[in-house]
């Protein structure tokens, strides 16, 4: 799954010439904590953040009048508080890989853009939420059973045959690498015509079934 199938393309920026107030005030409005900031051709230039603001902003024990703090505050340009460092990804990078930034950089959202470093979508954390809950098909009702399979190769092969010997589609599956060395894999599938027979093949075939749940597809 890439950036582009979940991100939002249309995407609210501010220019370096508007004031800080103007920021904080749109921030505000949308529950933003960041906006990017865009020349006049959409080229990323920078990236203001609810943090930002918070640093050019007079403390609670300024003895300035709201007044006077708003006026000094609408003094202040974006260019002047904006981090100018970007950290951005393009439209054909994979979710995993967004992921990861999202993770290392410890930021919400990050900007989607081309290959002349224009513009072209944002994706932020609820994306890829999105994304997780499509990849596991949430919203469909199925069995989720995870196995271990440390330390043998073609497990995938060998259990998802199991499934199409019994004519049963697999919804998802999932592999996991613990940081003792041991690997399970989740697989979720629609078992209602078939009961629990399939889990008994997978057992039989030398496998240690670690949990068995049972989901009704979630509607909200």
């Amino acid at each position: 799954m890439l950036v582009k199938e979940f991100m939002t393309p249309v995407v609210i920026t501010v220019s370096e010439d508007q004031s800080m107030l103007e920021a904080r005030e749109l921030m505000r409005s949308k529950g933003f904590v960041s906006i990017p900031v865009v020349d006049d051709i959409k080229r990323v230039r920078g990236i203001i953040t609810i943090d930002d603001i918070g640093r050019a902003s007079p403390s609670d024990a300024s003895t300035l009048s709201r007044y006077e703090a708003n006026y000094l505050l609408g003094r202040l340009k974006v260019s002047d508080i904006m981090s100018r460092t970007v950290i951005t990804v393009n439209a054909d990078d994979t979710i995993e890989y967004v992921a990861y930034k999202l993770y290392k950089h410890k930021v919400n959202a990050l900007p989607v853009v081309d290959e002349n470093n224009k513009l072209c979508g944002i994706i932020s954390q609820n994306d890829l939420f999105r994304a997780f809950v499509e990849i596991m098909s949430m919203d469909r009702s199925c069995t989720r059973i995870t196995f271990d399979a440390s330390d043998k190769v073609g497990v995938v092969a060998e259990v998802s045959n199991m499934f199409k010997e019994n004519n049963v589609n697999i919804i998802s599956i999932v592999s996991k690498q613990n940081q003792d060395g041991s690997a399970e894999i989740t697989i979720r599938a629609d078992l209602t015509e078939h009961g629990m027979g399939i889990i008994e093949q997978i057992r039989e075939a030398g496998y240690t079934v670690t949990d068995i749940m049972t989901f009704e597809g979630i509607d909200d």
